[in-house]
């Protein structure tokens, strides 16, 4: 009987992950055609403002007790890397194809992960390093069509288009330590509900530092679709999102979240701003082989 309720809780999480991924598609394509003429801050300071807010309902109906001594460092770290994931993506998506974002950032996860389980002196399958070189292999397609000119937004080569490469990759290191220490948190007894009230205190503050004199405006002028938004492409994808963490593994939270760069890849098809690419095609196509492949993974490691 336990085996059973474990397998059930660990598919539950995989739908949660699955479900995660396509709001988070069709939200990343929909907000990158939105972001053009704005800067990519205000965005992320009224969305994740209104998400925290939203969830910290709840939080105070727990009355599960904190223990702000010991657990005040992960969710300082879990913050830190929150910022870096979310608002490097944001920034990402203003000069970057959306479904080459989301690739570099999901490719690169796995094979870091690795490193840090090889610093833990972990055992690694020789499975999961074919799985990450390949995802590593599919970034440097992606890569390749950006600064080519390849991809499906035809750009001249300029430092922005290296920031938003460079933004990109580091959003998926950012994504790595936001999973371990939303884990951390979790294994300390927070809900998903509290880990998701905290944990986008400095995107919200970096975010107005950057957009004081414009968010207000911004936001009056543009109500109905940042609360769309908001609510299916951040609220509800990070809720479910957090219960994949809860459920399941690092590993296999990473690896299937590759199909976020598919989803999106298709969605991006009806924005006329981007134009079809085969190079994007084949690089995210063979993400999806690797990806799939993960789920397949016992969930041990």
């Amino acid at each position: 009987m336990e085996l059973k309720f474990d397998k059930s809780i660990y598919k539950m999480g995989i739908y949660a992950l699955l479900g995660s991924a396509i709001l988070t598609s069709v939200s990343q394509v929909f907000y990158a055609n939105q972001v053009q003429s704005v800067h990519p801050f205000i965005f992320t300071g009224i969305s994740f403002f209104i998400t925290a807010l939203y969830f910290q309902t709840f939080a105070f109906k727990q009355k599960t007790k904190i223990n702000w001594t010991e657990d005040k460092k992960p969710l300082l770290k879990l913050n830190i890397a929150s910022a870096i994931t979310f608002m490097g993506f944001y920034f990402a998506l203003k000069y970057v194809e959306p479904a080459i974002v989301s690739s570099l950032e999901m490719g690169i996860a796995p094979l870091f992960i690795l490193i840090l389980m090889m610093l833990q002196r972990k055992i690694i399958s020789i499975k999961k390093w074919v799985i990450s070189i390949g995802t590593l292999a599919a970034c440097l397609i992606l890569i390749w069509a950006v600064i080519s000119g390849e991809s499906g937004i035809s750009s001249q080569i300029s430092s922005e288009m290296f920031i938003g490469i460079i933004a990109s990759i580091l959003c998926g290191i950012g994504a790595v330590f936001c999973s371990e220490y939303s884990k951390e948190l979790s294994n300390r007894g927070w809900s998903s509900s509290m880990i998701l009230s905290k944990r986008y205190i400095a995107i919200i503050l970096i975010s107005f530092i950057f957009t004081y004199d414009l968010i207000i405006p911004y936001f009056i002028d543009n109500i109905i679709w940042i609360l769309i938004v908001t609510v299916g492409g951040v609220l509800i994808p990070n809720y479910l999102l957090q219960r994949g963490i809860q459920y399941t593994n690092t590993f296999l939270v990473m690896m299937s979240l590759s199909f976020i760069p598919v989803f999106t890849f298709l969605f991006q098809l009806f924005d006329t701003r981007i134009q079809f690419s085969l190079v994007t095609c084949i690089g995210v196509f063979f993400l999806f082989i690797c990806g799939f492949s993960s789920l397949k993974d016992d969930g041990k490691n």
